[in-house]
Order: structure tokens, then C-alpha cells, then sequence
């Protein structure tokens, strides 16, 4: 009985876990635009996962991430480059 209550437990738990939202991996028929959204989406990951959850990219209009990522860049102590990286990925279509 243990052991069927155990496998409806975790038969639960990945029904839950894949019913989250994820952040989407871009896709771009131009190979540098793919490699530049591809690294824009590991450098959101990385930085700013480390202090908040991640929103994602459409939740914000363009302007909105200009402004919040202007806003955190000190903070997150990334370049010009990097930012312009996490921007071109958040406000790309999925």
C-alpha cells in the first residue's frame, strides 16, 4: 500500500511540476539571431534568477523590460552587451 501511495505521489508531483509555465527557447531561422537570443535567454537565467523569480518575456511590453532592466543593471553588475543581450531575448516573440 506504501508503495502505491508513494508512485500516486510522484505521478502527482511531475503532473504539477510540468503544468508550470517555462520560459520559451527562441527560435530564429537566422543562425547569429538564434545564438544571440539562445545566449540573452542563459544570461536572464543566470543573473537574475539569482535574486527573484523570473518573469516571463511577455508579461512586460518592450518598454516596460527597457525600463526594468535599465533599472537592474547596476545591480546585476552586467555590460552594455549583456544587457542588450537579455533585452533582445525578452522582448523577442516566443
Amino acid at each position: 500500500m506504501k508503495t502505491k501511495r508513494n508512485i500516486l505521489f510522484i505521478l502527482l508531483a511531475c503532473i504539477i511540476c510540468s503544468c508550470g509555465t517555462q520560459l520559451y527557447f527562441p527560435r530564429s531561422a537566422d543562425t547569429k539571431k538564434q545564438e544571440q537570443l539562445l545566449a540573452g535567454r542563459k544570461l536572464y537565467t543566470s543573473y537574475c534568477s539569482s535574486c527573484h523569480n523570473l518573469h516571463l518575456p511577455g508579461q512586460f511590453t518592450a518598454g516596460q523590460w527597457k525600463m526594468k532592466v535599465d533599472a537592474m543593471q547596476p545591480r546585476a553588475k552586467i555590460t552594455d552587451e549583456q544587457k542588450q543581450l537579455i533585452l533582445q531575448y525578452l522582448i523577442s516573440e516566443p
